[in-house]
């Protein structure tokens, strides 16, 4: 989920804006892909629960 493309630009956006937000919050690469993990579980649990199909979410960049 936080891979990188060839072009350099995240598969999927909010995945890879979570780890970067856990890696800043001081959590190690393994602490954050466990996280990733369990929000990922998550969604899909919600989804077959919903009988819904995925909807990447957009992403706000901020600008501070």
């Amino acid at each position: 989920m936080i891979q990188l493309s060839s072009k350099g630009l995240p598969r999927n956006p909010s995945f890879y804006a979570y780890y970067q937000k856990q890696l800043a919050r001081g959590k190690s690469k393994p602490q954050a892909l466990i996280l990733i993990s369990r929000r990922l579980v998550n969604i899909i649990y919600g989804m077959l629960k919903n009988k819904t199909e995925y909807k990447m979410p957009e992403v706000l960049e901020n600008h501070n």
